[in-house]
């Protein structure tokens, strides 16, 4: 009733084409694999692109107000009244003059004689270049007559308050004498505190502000966390802490709460006082990407020690 194949050689077509049929189905079923696989990473990437992309637009520190420190006109930019000639005690010249003169023509001579030197006045303003220049004869055990002579450029921008710029005189190893700039004044009022209210943005996550990157752009630019600017600080207005004198203070920002960021304007850091009329531009980078940024602009006019909205 059915057919017995006996033909050896249909057998083996048979086994070799069932053989096919398997090698394809394992072929096909890990090429599957694979692209369940990699769906499955593209997704993962996708959703933890999506969720950074989110902390970026909704994780926002927001500058509700800024304010300014107007200060009197007497610790930047400027040199007055203190111009102070020090001579170290192991030398053997004899300094006969110092003089000093600017590009509106003024010329002044320093005496000196005595330890304690004498005190010039010098007008930095306007960016006026200033020379200092130290003549002197050696009154010691030198071989050859030797005049010194020194030179150094003092601009506004290379100065700071309270900076001192130290000149030392060539010669024998032992015969060097000091010039520095002890007192720099400014001859207008200016913004030397800059304080900042900050809160969170709507809908946004807590953000740490000890894990955030500050940058202030004024004259330079200064970059770096509240560990490592030593003229930035962190209030928490209920109780005035601060991250400076307590790091164990928690400034972290939530729904609820409001900070104050404040820079010290004319301190160790490379913050610059805001003149009238000009401005800087401050910006907070959060862990997350996310960047605020305000424009810090002093008013045309500043007349008087108070504060005033920048």
């Amino acid at each position: 009733m059915f057919e017995r194949v006996t033909d050896e050689e249909e057998r083996g077509q048979v086994g070799i084409g069932t053989l096919i049929v398997f090698i394809a189905m394992v072929l096909v079923a890990a090429i599957a694999a694979v692209l369940i696989n990699t769906a499955g990473l593209l997704q993962s990437q996708a959703e933890a692109t999506g969720q950074e992309s989110t902390a970026q637009v909704s994780n926002v520190v927001q500058i509700d107000s800024a304010t300014g420190n107007v200060a009197e006109p007497d610790d930047h930019g400027t040199l007055e009244d203190n111009v102070v000639i020090t001579i170290v005690d192991d030398h053997s010249l004899d300094i006969e003059e110092v003089s000093l003169d600017n590009n509106n023509g003024l010329d002044e001579n320093v005496d000196t004689s005595g330890s304690d030197g004498e005190s010039s006045s010098v007008d930095l303003s306007d960016n006026n270049e200033v020379e200092i220049e130290v003549d002197g004869t050696p009154s010691g055990d030198f071989d050859d007559e030797i005049v010194l002579q020194t030179e150094v450029e003092i601009t506004e921008e290379n100065i700071d308050g309270d900076q001192e710029v130290e000149i030392t005189l060539g010669g024998e190893e032992s015969d060097n004498v000091d010039l520095e700039e002890i007192t720099l004044l400014q001859t207008d009022h200016h913004v030397d505190t800059a304080s900042m209210m900050v809160s969170l943005g709507p809908g946004s996550d807590p953000v740490d502000l000890k894990a955030a990157t500050f940058e202030f752009v004024g004259d330079d630019t200064e970059r770096g966390t509240a560990d490592e600017l030593d003229d930035l600080d962190i209030y928490e207005l209920s109780n005035g802490e601060s991250y400076t004198d307590d790091t164990d203070f928690d400034a972290i920002l939530e729904s609820d709460t409001q900070l104050e960021i404040e820079l010290d304007l004319t301190g160790d850091d490379d913050f610059s006082p805001i003149q009238s009329g000009e401005d800087a531009e401050f910006l907070i980078t959060t862990a997350d990407g996310s960047q605020t940024v305000e424009l810090l602009m002093a008013p045309s006019t500043l007349t008087e020690t108070s504060a005033v909205t920048l």
